[in-house]
Order: C-alpha cells, then structure tokens, then sequence
C-alpha cells in the first residue's frame, strides 16, 4: 500500500480516480477487478469434518496398525484383519468427535456476523455489505462501529479510535484529516483508520486506500498463514516410538522365522512358518493404544475445558504439559484490560479507590478537594454512560478509557454525570487533541460560571498561578510546583497513568464561549491517576507456574518504563538488562537475540514481526513457548508457538489461528491448563508402560515356546483378545486418574525427551523376563503333564488376561507405592477391571467364544495359579519402584 498519510485529500483523490461524491458504477467494477473483493485472507484453511476426520489417519500408530491389517488381510488371518481396522476405525472415530466438537464449539463462540458499511457512491449515501468495498469509496462511521477496509481520513468529528487488535496500544487514538510530512509508525498516523479498529467516539468520513488482503490485518493474516505449523513434543515422541516397534515387529518376525526353521516347532512347511511369524507379530502390536492415546486426549480436553479453555486440536492438549515458556500479553491477561481511576492526589489528600467511593458521601469536609477533583474530570469530559439506571454489572460506557474510568469512578461515589450536568450546564468547550494535551469546557452554575479544565499535567502546571488546600486558594510557589512535581513523578514510576485538574471561576454570567487565552491564572486542584488493575490471582498463578519451572516473558506493545513497572508489581523480573524493546530487536540479528534472550522476561513496544521471532528464538534454545494473544497482531505468534492461545474476548482472526481460547481470559486459566496437561503426559505414559509391557511379555513367550521346541504358547486370537479386550478398557479408564499434587513441582520436560524413561525402560524389561519365566514354567508343566494343548493355552490366555487386570493398579502411580494410592478413587478403572473379569470368564466358560478363542473350562485351583501369578507381577513392579524412589530421594537430600 503506498503511503497515503503522506499526501493530501486531493492527491489521493486524483490517484484513485474517485471524488467527495464517490465512484460510480463502472468504477466500482474495475477497482473490485483491480483489487478483489474485501475479504481477509484465511490464516487457517478451511477445516472441515472431512479434513478432520481424514487427519486422524495421521497417527504412526495407526499407520502401522494399518499396514499390519493389510498383512492379516493377504495372509487371510480373518480375526486378526478385521479386529485391527474395527480398532482404526473406532480411534479415528473418537478422535473426529472431539476435534469436531471443539471447532464448532468456536464457531459459536466467534458469532461471525455480516458487518454493513455506510458508502458515498453517486453522491447519494447506500449500506453495502462489507465485502463489496471497493478502493475509492468514501465511507462515513461513528462511535461503536467496527471499520472494515483501511482508509484515509478526510473529515472527523472529535474522532477517537481503539487500535488495539491492531497495534497493541491500550490507549484510545485521536484522529484527524492534517497531512503528515514524515514516515511514521502504524501506531503515530493520526490521519489513517485502519480495518478491525473501533471507532470509540465522533464520526468522520474517510477515502478506501486498501482493501482485503492488502489491508495492514490483511498483511498479517498473509504472514500467519506463511508461518509454518510445526509438530508437537507428543507427535515428535510418538513417530519415534513408532519406529522402534516397526523395527521390533519387523525383528520378531526374522528372529520367529528364523528360529523356527532352527527349532522343530511342528510347522514343517516354510510358507506356514512364515504366515505364523507374521501374525504373532502383528498381534504383537500394542493394537489397543492408538484408541487409548486418542479417548486420553479427548477426556483431557473435556477436563481442561471445565477449567475454562477450548482446546481446538487433540494433541494440544498433551503439549501443554510440555510448556517451560509461556509468552503473555500484558493487557487482558494479566491485567484486566479496563483502565480504572485508582488514586486522587490534591495538596491535602491521597486518597485510593475505597477511599474515592467515600468523597460524596458524609464529612463532604474531609474531602473538599478530592470530590472538586473528581467532580471537574466528570464535567470536563466527553465519556457516556448509556444506562445509569441499571445495576453495577449492567453499565454500560461508551468513550475514551480514560473518561470512561472516571465516569464508573463517579458512580461508585454516586456523582453520575447525567445528575451533574443538571446543575454544570455546558456552555462551550476546547476539545481534546493530541497536540494540546487537555480538554477544557466552560459551565453555567447556580452562583456563576466556571471553567473546568483536564489533561497532561505538563500543559496545566503552565497555566496555573494558584493551587487549592482544604477548599482554600493559595498562591502557587515553586517549592509547591516543586512538590506537585515529584509526587506525579512517584506515579509514573509506579506504572499509572496520571492527568491533571484545574478550574476557573467567573462570579458572573456572561461568557458564552472560552478559548486558549482564558487557560490562564487557573487554580490547580490535583492529579487523577488510571491503572490497568491486575488481576487479583496473577501474583500467585505466576508463583505456582515458576515453582513448576515455567518462566513467564511479558509481551506489550505498551512503553518499557509501563512494562517495567507491571512487571515489577506482579514478581516478573525486570531489571533494565531483562527488558527488551522493539529498537533493540530491530537492531539485533536472530542469533544473538537466541543468545541474549535467555536472560529477558519483558518484552515492550512490540510489533507483530517481532513476537514470531522472540517465539523462534526461545524455541531455538528448545523450549516448548506457549504464547497468548487477543490482536490480530498475535496471531503470526500464535501459530508459531507451540501452543498459541487466544483471549475469548479476542479477534475472531486470534480465536481461529490458536490452538486454545481461554474463556475467562485469565493467566491462571493457562497455567490450570498446563496442570491438566501434566497428568495427561503422566496418564499417557502410564498408558504406554502398561500396553508396551503387556506386548513384550506376550512376543518373549511365543518366542521361548517355538526356541524350546513347543507348540506356540498363545494364539494370535487369544492375544488380540487380551490385548483389546482385556487391556483396553482399564487402559482408558487410566484417563481419568487426576494428576499428582507433585506434578507442579516438576520441571518441563525436555522437548526431544524420550516418552519412555529409564524407569519404564526397566519395568518394561524385568516384568517381561520375570513374569514370563513364571509363567513359561506354568506353560511347560501343564503342556508336559496333561499334554493338553488346549487347557495349556487357556491359562497362558487367562495369565496375559489376569496380569493386566492386576498390574494396572500398580502403575496407578509412577511416584507412590500401590499401598499409597487410593483404590477407590478412580470409580471408571474399577468398573473397566470389572468387566475385563466378566469377559474373561466369558471367554473361558462360554461356548461360542470357547470355540472363537480355542478355550476350555478351567477349575479353582487352575484360578489360585493364576492369581498368584498376578500377584507376582505387582511385586516386580513395586520393587522396581522402591529402587527408584529410594535413587530420587537420595539426590533431592543431596541437592539439599
């Protein structure tokens, strides 16, 4: 887009070929041809059921599962073809659900809505929809409307915008039509209005210069959707977990076919040999963990949305448990997002809000000077209160924030502005500008006139030759001006805003009008300082997150000296070496900025360009960055981040990029999230321990029977069935354990950190070799002293069954021994235990699945071997598990 705030009405209007009057209809054909319709370009494509659903497929884990049900399906293994692709099929099912669910649950939440634009067109005045702007219309706003194309201004009003979503600036801009002679900042073109800004009060009317995607938010959704989606640390883990058991089933069936041609194992033909390797070794296959790992995620997405955040995609959900850098906006996250009149300082008081609340009420004496203050800033000023009937919570305020803080500061001490005016007629006003820094207006009392006047203190301390005490006028001296000085100096170092009151009185009534020469020998009555307010959780929230070793970097397109103090009152460290400003990143290259930006916790005076790089450069260092947002000009980060998340009261172009909408908007919701994301990862690993387990002690028993010359130890069918429907219930039911308390005392886990630890890797190993030497030593007597094939490979079958209905209970927990765990909490594993007990039963006693799964009827003392041998695997588990806590408390004493 050229530069139009550098050129006049005229140029622009000649270089756009359109007029005052507006285009015309062939006009208005050609620029749409020449410039396309306005319509933001996606940041997302399009997601639909289709795409979600086809997605799922994705998964390593399937993927494998898949190739393995086309082996079954060319080796004509029926059962095992069939279970195999029931189980793609119901994963990807379930996983459809959730994703589905939570985008059109954001549908809902964004309302898209039609917006309408008033055009000048022909010189008569027409509402189109939004989309139908062309370059060189003239559209004409007021207060409260959304503008929809970028524009310069060629009329205004007393015009104020809110640019936020677009510049991060919290402060309402004042706008005009003058001509600027210099190249300046987004934020500084006082003549331009932009799309997705609001126009917070006055009217104007303005030239289209830019429309769709050549708009500034045009531009950023451009940029978002060029930034690259990378994968999560759980897709990253699990592609290569995927690998390793490819490779292991790949070895199994060598080692198996091998070995049998080696090992006299009945099967005298090779190609039978061959099909028996390869079905063992499918069935080998943790088949029931790609549906746990997706109902794990989707239960973790219904407990964090009960937290208040909308988790959008499934693997999200476990990456936030990964998070060591959260990336936070300043205003609406950890701030409220409303300015608020917070202090009143005059020469006899210094009063906070509780105290403010009081100064119209009794002993009015008291606080003389604070309810004049008060009652000036109410007067002078253009903010509107639209209901001051209804009930607190129903306010509704319209205005500059500024005015709009002190009009809800008026209420609560029962000065509505409506009453005031009543008795402080306005009869004329110096409108605020940004170049005169102050508002002044000249009012009609009962006993006279007076002037009011508001603004920057700078401009006010020049005009004032007197100063108020206890309701007294007093000479202004320079040690009083002094005094008056360092007490604003105080505030502003505190991070609050602060403006200025003075007045005039006129003993009679004939003025009709005021100008800049009446702004002289005022009386000067006090400050008025705003603040953001904190949001009453953050300090805590923020320790919470720091003892889990999560660091917190602020980010704000507000000044540093703000930042800074922000900073400071809520425990982020910000001393000047730890603050960064858009100037410095400018002028620092990508690798010195990852070098350096280990040692920033505050970011000020950012644009859009700058968050993806500090999110690039933390990432680079190997940190999992979650970074929040509400502007369009988050949104690159956002999706850049490895959690990108988006204030529910944020743009519908932050909500559709993120990964998460928090719906309350609060930091501490985040950290909430990153809590359940914790015990999701701890739930996933359980889950992955139990199942990979399971599968080893399976392939090592087939193995050692064909290596010791006997009949296969368990059939392909049998073994499906332990391990869908045996495991697969109690496997899922482990979803809903709640985190430990200890899980926000850990520090994230590495990004490439493997998702099976030393512990698991050594669970895994010994339950494997111990329990199938117990339980291969069951196999061989029984074979050598019934010779009963049968009856020998129901209670293998019933031993695979029992162990995994009995360990589950001892990898409840991971940190505690079973005895420490509370067995009834988890109501759903009890029941999912419970009914793999009746379908094992069903299994061995029912005829038609006796004949499916080639079982027989097993007697009580076949039972008590049984159970023994379940009890047996516990206490594998709970010594390997003393070793290890005995190991991890031994390095925290010696930490200490």
């Amino acid at each position: 887009m050229d530069n139009f705030y550098l050129e006049s009405i005229s140029q622009i209007l000649k270089k756009l070929h359109t007029s005052s009057d507006g285009l015309v209809d062939e006009q208005i054909k050609q620029n749409q041809k020449n410039f396309g319709k306005n319509i933001l370009p996606k940041a997302r494509e399009n997601t639909t059921r289709l795409s979600i659903f086809l997605s799922q497929f994705a998964s390593p884990l399937i993927i494998i599962l898949i190739i393995a049900g086309i082996i079954s399906l060319v080796l004509q293994e029926t059962m095992d073809t069939i279970v195999i692709f029931v189980t793609v099929f119901v994963n990807s099912v379930v996983g459809f659900l959730q994703e589905d669910k939570a985008n059109q649950a954001l549908k809902k939440l964004s309302q898209m809505v039609e917006y309408k634009v008033l055009v000048i067109r022909k010189g008569k005045t027409y509402q189109i929809d939004s989309k139908d702007l062309v370059v060189g219309d003239i559209i004409l706003f007021e207060a409260g409307e959304k503008i929809q194309a970028d524009a310069r201004i060629m009329e205004s009003v007393d015009l104020k915008l809110d640019e936020s979503a677009l510049t991060g600036e919290s402060e309402s801009i004042k706008k005009n039509n003058k001509k600027i002679k210099k190249t300046l900042a987004i934020a500084d073109r006082n003549n331009m209005i932009y799309r997705g800004t609001t126009v917070v009060s006055g009217r104007g009317r303005a030239v289209v210069v830019a429309v769709g995607k050549d708009t500034e938010i045009g531009k950023i959704a451009s940029l978002v959707k060029s930034t690259k989606d990378d994968r999560t640390p759980l897709q990253i883990q699990l592609t290569k977990l995927a690998r390793i058991i490819s490779a292991v089933v790949l070895f199994i069936c060598v080692i198996i076919f091998v070995t049998g041609l080696f090992f006299d194992g009945g099967l005298d033909h090779w190609a039978e040999l061959f099909e028996t390797a390869v079905a063992v070794a499918v069935a080998a296959i943790p088949e029931g963990m790609a549906i746990s790992l997706t109902v794990i995620l989707a239960i973790g997405m219904q407990f964090i949305l009960k937290r208040r955040a909308l988790v959008r995609k499934l693997v999200a959900t476990e990456t936030l448990g990964s998070v060591s850098v959260i990336c936070t906006d300043k205003t609406g996250t950890l701030t409220e997002g409303k300015m608020r009149l917070t202090q009143i300082f005059t020469a006899s008081q210094d009063l906070d809000f509780e105290e403010i609340k009081l100064v119209n009420q009794s002993r009015k004496e008291k606080y003389i000077d604070s309810l004049l203050a008060l009652k000036i800033a109410i007067i002078a000023n253009d903010g509107i209160h639209e209901n001051p009937e209804a009930s607190e919570k129903d306010w509704n305020f319209v205005g500059d924030t500024t005015d709009t803080a002190i009009l809800y500061a008026g209420m609560k001490a029962g000065l509505g502005k409506d009453i005031l005016e009543k008795s402080f007629v306005r009869l004329d006003e110096i409108p605020f500008d940004s170049k005169k820094k102050y508002m002044a207006t000249l009012n009609s009392l009962p006993h006279g006139q007076e002037l009011y006047l508001k603004g920057a203190s700078e401009k006010i301390y020049k005009m004032c030759g007197f100063y108020e005490e206890n309701g007294e006028q007093k000479k202004m001296t320079k040690k009083q001006l002094e005094f008056f000085k360092n007490q604003e100096n105080e505030m502003t170092q505190k991070g609050l805003r602060v403006i200025a009151v003075a007045y005039k009185n006129y003993t009679n009534k004939n003025k009709k009008s005021i100008n800049s020469k009446d702004l002289k020998n005022l009386t000067f009555i006090g400050f008025l300082a705003f603040s953001d307010p904190l949001r009453p959780d953050v300090k805590e929230t923020l320790e919470i997150a720091s003892k889990a070793g999560i660091r917190t970097v602020m980010i704000t397109g507000d000044h540093v000296r703000t930042a800074q103090a922000i900073a400071s009152d809520i425990g982020i460290p910000c001393k000047d070496s730890q603050i960064f400003d858009g100037e410095k990143l400018e002028a620092i290259n990508d690798e010195d900025l990852r070098l350096q930006i280990k040692n920033i916790y505050v970011f000020a005076r950012v644009e859009p360009k700058h968050k993806i790089r500090i999110v690039n450069a933390f990432q680079a260092n190997g940190e999992v960055v979650a970074m929040t947002g509400d502007g369009v000009n988050d949104a690159p980060a956002l999706k850049g981040a490895d959690i990108g998340v988006a204030l529910g009261s944020g743009t519908d172009v932050a909500k559709e990029i993120s990964d998460m909408v928090l719906l309350d908007d609060k930091y501490s919701t985040i950290v909430s999230a990153v809590e359940e994301g914790r015990g999701i990862y701890q739930n996933i690993k359980k889950i992955i321990l139990y199942l990979l387990a399971g599968s080893f002690s399976e392939v090592i028993l087939i193995l050692g029977s064909i290596v010791a010359g006997l009949p296969l130890a368990a059939l392909p069918a049998q073994i499906l069935w332990v391990n869908l429907i045996e495991d697969t219930f109690p496997n899922i039911a482990l979803a809903f354990d709640k985190g430990e308390k200890e899980n926000m005392l850990d520090k994230p886990r590495v990004r490439n950190e493997s998702i099976i630890d030393n512990e698991m890797r050594l669970m895994i190993i010994m339950k494997s070799i111990l329990a199938n030497v117990v339980l291969f030593g069951i196999f061989y007597y029984f074979w050598k002293t019934t010779g009963d094939i049968k009856l020998t490979r129901t209670l293998v079958f019933t031993g695979f069954a029992i162990d995994s209905l009995f360990f589950i209970f001892s990898i409840r927990s991971l940190r505690h021994m079973i005895w420490h765990t509370h067995p009834l909490e988890n109501k759903k594993l009890l029941g999912a235990v419970g009914f793999g007990w009746v379908m094992l039963v069903l299994a061995i006693y029912l005829p038609p699945l006796q004949a499916l799964l080639r079982t027989v009827a097993l007697s009580w003392h076949h039972w008590l071997i049984m159970i023994s041998f379940g009890l047996f695997n516990i206490v594998i588990i709970e010594t390997i598990k003393v070793i290890f806590l005995v190991e991890n408390r031994r390095a925290v004493s010696y930490k200490h």
